[in-house]
């Protein structure tokens, strides 16, 4: 069910949400049906939004804005997203951020308030041992850099032979490529990772089954 509140009459020098995600809508050429697949937020909702008979919460607004990819700053602004011309800033305490598990590995999202971000960084704890364990492997837009904070890992890749990632290592490389990392050290690893793609896509494909590979499979050429 929806958690939402009844909208209240906004005071004159206060943006409107309804008028704002119309003329969004408009400048984009999106239809409610279209915003409703991009956010995840009801077609229904989203009418009563426009019409001023709801009032989205703030966990609402922020699913509204990561499928639009805009900042909330940028959705209430009647220049749409000016605002990201000037200076953005988000800060994530520690212990904080959004968890997503895929089988045996966990990634937290971080700064994730920012809507429209090029980047998508995330912590990860890698705890699968063989390919077997792992959701097969991810494809995704754009590129990929890691740092491994802990332990030691394996990146199994679609056309390179594994590679071996200790405390202190890094690697980026073209993330449309498959790709899956494997723990072989005795704990688990943890990784520091930056993707240039967008974080609802990332989710995406993070949540989507993939091929499995064939462990020992030959790669088509060695890693440099």
């Amino acid at each position: 069910m929806e958690r939402a509140k009844a909208a209240k009459p906004a005071a004159a020098d206060e943006p409107n949400l309804g008028d704002c995600l119309r003329r969004l809508r408009f400048d984009r050429k999106l239809s409610l049906t279209n915003v409703s697949a991009l956010t995840g937020i009801s077609k229904s909702t989203l009418s009563r939004v426009e019409s001023d008979q709801l009032s989205l919460t703030y966990d609402k607004l922020l699913q509204l804005c990561r499928g639009l990819q805009i900042d909330l700053a940028g959705l209430l602004d009647p220049n749409h997203g000016n605002s990201r011309e000037l200076g953005r800033r988000i800060f994530t305490p520690p212990g904080h951020g959004r968890s997503v598990s895929v089988n045996l590995q966990a990634y937290n999202y971080l700064c994730t308030e920012l809507a429209g971000k090029k980047m998508t960084p995330m912590t990860g704890i890698i705890r699968s041992r063989t390919l077997a364990e792992t959701n097969g492997l991810l494809k995704h837009e754009g590129e990929e850099f890691t740092y491994v904070l802990e332990g030691t890992l394996e990146l199994h890749t679609e056309f390179y032979e594994p590679l071996a990632l200790s405390v202190g290592a890094s690697v980026y490389f073209d993330s449309t490529m498959g790709h899956a990392y494997v723990s072989v050290g005795d704990t688990a690893g943890k990784i520091l990772c930056v993707c240039s793609t967008p974080e609802p896509a990332l989710t995406r494909a993070l949540d989507s089954p993939k091929p499995r590979a064939r462990a020992g499979a030959a790669p088509s050429r060695r890693a440099r």
